[in-house]
């Protein structure tokens, strides 16, 4: 039995002026596929297409409008969908297909995918900034390496229902201080 992952390329052509998207796959890399190749390769196809169609009906259309809820729920789309597809299937051109379906970068959506994966949906206030979201986002491994995570993640929460108001470089300068300070704490400690 094989474990491979069976590449998938997701690709838009034109014909006669119509622009139209596909996924294909190598005729070869279809003998690795246990069971029906073409109906696994359709479900895949259907998949996909549906999380475009679904995620593009709630984005907004300005993207400066970044709504953490909203978010939350694209990256929920984009687990769901990563934990269904990504056992059998490697979407080989994966970055360029979420640029041009999206407009999100591969890094943006693997942001988006750790922000569900930390919050609840209903620990999600409307009022904070997804930037904010974005800031614990990047020094999550480094606040776990700590054991920091949980207790800033709480923080963050109590911060966000009493409303304080929270700048991005502010917030990022005090994350980086207290992992600065409790990685030196933890250099000191195995010193002794």
């Amino acid at each position: 039995m094989k474990t491979t992952k069976i590449p998938v390329k997701i690709v838009e052509y034109t014909i006669d002026g119509e622009t139209r998207k596909n996924v294909m796959i190598d005729m070869l890399d279809t003998y690795d596929i246990e069971g029906d190749p073409e109906e696994k390769i359709k479900n895949f196809k259907e998949k996909y297409f549906e999380l475009v169609e679904d995620a593009k009906k709630i984005m907004p259309e300005r993207r400066e409008n970044k709504i953490p809820s909203v978010y939350w729920k694209i990256g929920d789309m984009f687990e769901k969908f990563n934990e269904n597809m990504n056992s059998q299937f490697e979407i080989t051109n994966y970055g360029e297909a979420l640029e041009r379906d999206f407009g999100l970068s591969y890094r943006y959506v693997e942001e988006l995918i750790i922000f569900v994966k930390l919050f609840k949906e209903n620990e999600i206030d409307d009022d904070t900034s997804m930037s904010i979201y974005r800031a614990l986002v990047w020094k999550k491994s480094q606040l776990e390496e700590i054991n920091e995570l949980e207790k800033e993640k709480t923080r963050l929460m109590k911060r966000t229902k009493n409303k304080e108001s929270i700048k991005r470089e502010d917030y990022k300068n005090e994350l980086t201080k207290l992992v600065e300070s409790k990685m030196k704490q933890k250099v000191s400690k195995k010193v002794k």
